[in-house]
């Protein structure tokens, strides 16, 4: 029912805000004076903005003969001026023209920048108005946002920029965007509280209370009804305040409160009998009295009362007033169990709003049980099944929503006994939801709580296996050092030392020339395993190249490399990726077994990307860093990280390949 309450509500609110212009009891600046004022000379252009004129026989003939002549004369602003005129009063009679619309547009196109700014806005309002009237509400936004779109020129031109605002608010409500609905009638009164436009700021208010009524925020969305009210008393505009009566008949339904509603509408129908209703307004006093004597089972009248709403619908030719009508006639349909007169209308509109299902649920659910029923009893048992399988599914979806939008939900709180056992159903179901949510609340707080243990867990173990491996490391690094000097002190006592001695027998014999050399070359051997010689001056590129030649030439190992290099990190970081390289051919040649390997260096623009690689028997990587005795693989990562990089270890029975990654 929701939805067609808004159906029934917003068309009016569009309409009230485009005519309050020419209501004789606003007390605010006449929203037109600027315009008015600069084209008050030209030829029959009062008369043409009078509304009362429009059922002149020479109404049209008039129009156009001035705008075909301005134009045809290149008076461009004055041809705005005569568009302008006939759009106000199209505004103010709520009747769309699609001649006017069409030369509205072709006008815009053509001489938008020959027009003053006031006017091109006001004619941008006009088409977005009509494109409102035709239910094509992305266009209708589309212009309305062109005119808001414009610096305005004066507190007139403002006044049309928030009646833009207020019309793209009514659209966005529409296609059910409440958010930026709220948004634009926010807008839209603030412009109406600076340009000190009363009557406009209650229009807004209104709008307000409708957008908070379909957020079910009924507290909130019943103060602004109450201060639009105040309004227009203020303002003794008996044309808002009845909208604004109607409004509250459609809060109650929205409650579910069918006695207050029926009370309400009867108020709205004494209160009527006092003031001028135009047909728009007639039209829903109508459809009003019929949703009453429906919601009492009294058919004759229900049907009577329906029956001249649509009357008056045909009459005016007002899209929404027959669409209103359309829904009303599934509300009776329903109530007294007869079919509609146009089963091809619902059908086709059924498939219409399925385009957006989720949207048009409502509505969809309303027609739906009408056809389920109508081919039900015909017998046509596959297309009744059609729609069986919407109202089932629907059954699951949208239960809340459409037993407050069926008349058998309203028709069930006139019986105590049944109204009782709603209550009782629905505070089961409440409380049921309620347990529901306290489930999900309980069980989403204990998945946080045991992924919040598994995360610190991990954390925990990740911190104490860094810190093991580090300790280890630090460890073997002392051990290793001192073995290192072992090994120096080893090679020139073992060495250096004895071939000195040798030396000094030779010199005796004065045989020493190929002692001294053999003495040098171990002093260089020493040396270079110490610190590559020269690698500050060569650079990474030579030295690994060397490194690579020794190691074959002394170990009868085959080694290549493929290195695409250009020097682009300092010298320190160089020497310790030097490093990184001669421990992994360390390791290769103490516990891989293999016959051959590879060092790749690779450049690119961000990254140096290093791959070391043998065919050896490989090792389980996890494992040998656990164990905490692997020390060539602890001072390679070691190193990796001192130079902020990444590296990976892939080993298995083929070969082993080391991937190192270091930022530039």
């Amino acid at each position: 029912m929701r939805l067609y309450t808004i159906f029934l509500i917003l068309t009016a609110l569009f309409f009230l805000t485009s005519c309050q212009d020419k209501n004789p009891n606003d007390t605010q600046e006449n929203s037109n004076t600027s315009l008015e004022n600069k084209y008050k000379d030209l030829e029959e252009y009062q008369w043409l903005s009078d509304e009362n004129n429009f059922q002149d026989e020479d109404y049209q003939k008039k129009f156009n003969q001035h705008f075909e002549q301005n134009l045809k004369e290149n008076n461009w602003e004055a041809a705005a001026a005569y568009l302008i005129a006939y759009g106000d009063v199209l505004d103010y009679k709520f009747e769309h023209d699609s001649l006017y619309l069409k030369k509205t547009e072709v006008f815009l196109n053509e001489n938008k920048n020959n027009i003053s700014d006031e006017a091109r806005g006001r004619l941008y309002y006009y088409v977005g108005n009509h494109y409102f009237r035709t239910l094509d509400l992305e266009k209708s936004n589309d212009w309305l946002k062109k005119c808001i779109e414009i610096v305005p020129q004066n507190n007139s031109h403002k006044n049309t920029q928030g009646f833009a605002h207020f019309a793209i608010a009514q659209n966005y409500m529409r296609m059910g965007k409440l958010e930026l609905a709220e948004q634009y009638v926010v807008k839209a009164l603030n412009i109406f509280e600076e340009v000190e436009d009363l009557t406009n700021q209650g229009t807004a208010y209104l709008l307000m209370f409708s957008i908070y009524t379909e957020n079910n925020a009924y507290e909130e969305s019943e103060k602004f009804l109450k201060k639009a009210i105040d309004i227009f008393e203020k303002t003794k505009n008996d044309y808002l305040k009845f909208m604004a009566q109607s409004s509250y008949i459609h809060f109650h339904i929205d409650q579910g409160d069918t006695l207050t509603t029926l009370n309400q509408i009867d108020k709205l129908a004494e209160f009527s009998k006092k003031i001028s209703l135009n047909e728009y307004q007639n039209g829903l006093l109508n459809q009003y009295k019929a949703f009453k004597y429906t919601a009492q089972k009294k058919e004759d009248s229900a049907l009577y009362y329906l029956k001249t709403a649509k009357e008056i619908a045909k009459r005016t030719a007002d899209p929404d007033l027959d669409m209103r009508n359309f829904f009303q006639e599934i509300l009776f349909s329903k109530a007294f169990d007869k079919p509609l007169e146009n089963i091809k209308q619902a059908e086709d509109f059924f498939e219409e709003l399925a385009v957006d299902k989720q949207e048009n649920r409502q509505f969809m659910a309303q027609i739906a049980d009408v056809l389920f029923k109508f081919y039900l009893k015909k017998g046509e048992h596959e297309k009744a099944n059609y729609y069986a399988v919407f109202l089932i599914d629907d059954a699951y979806k949208q239960a809340e929503a459409r037993a407050k939008g069926s008349l058998f939900e309203l028709e069930r709180k006139f019986e105590t006994e049944r109204k009782e056992k709603t209550i009782l159903l629905q505070e089961k179901k409440l409380a049921d939801q309620n347990k529901m949510i306290l489930y999900l609340v309980i069980l989403t707080l204990f998945i946080i709580l045991i992924s919040v243990i598994v995360f610190v867990w991990n954390k925990n173990r990740s911190i104490t296996k860094e810190k093991k491996i580090t300790e280890n490391y630090a460890s073997q690094l002392l051990q290793k050092t001192e073995n290192e000097r072992k090994r120096i002190a080893s090679d020139l006592h073992d060495s250096v030392s004895n071939e000195l001695i040798n030396l000094r027998h030779a010199i005796e014999k004065n045989d020493f020339r190929n002692k001294i050399d053999f003495i040098l070359d171990e002093v260089r051997n020493i040396s270079r395993n110490i610190s590559p010689t020269l690698f500050d001056k060569i650079g990474l590129k030579s030295s690994v190249e060397q490194l690579i030649e020794r190691t074959q030439n002394q170990h009868n190992f085959f080694i290549t490399s493929e290195i695409n290099y250009d020097g682009s990190l300092d010298i320190d970081k160089e020497l310790q990726l030097y490093r990184i390289i001669q421990e992994a051919i360390t390791n290769i040649l103490k516990h891989a077994d293999a016959m051959a390997g590879k060092i790749s260096i690779e450049e690119n623009k961000k990254t140096i990307n290093v791959e070391i690689r043998d065919n050896g028997k490989g090792f389980d990587v996890q494992k040998m860093l656990e164990k905490g005795n692997s020390f060539g693989l602890l001072n390679i990562s070691e190193r990796v990280k001192y130079l902020n990089g990444t590296i990976n270890f892939h080993s298995d029975h083929s070969g082993t390949i080391i991937k190192i990654t270091l930022p530039k």
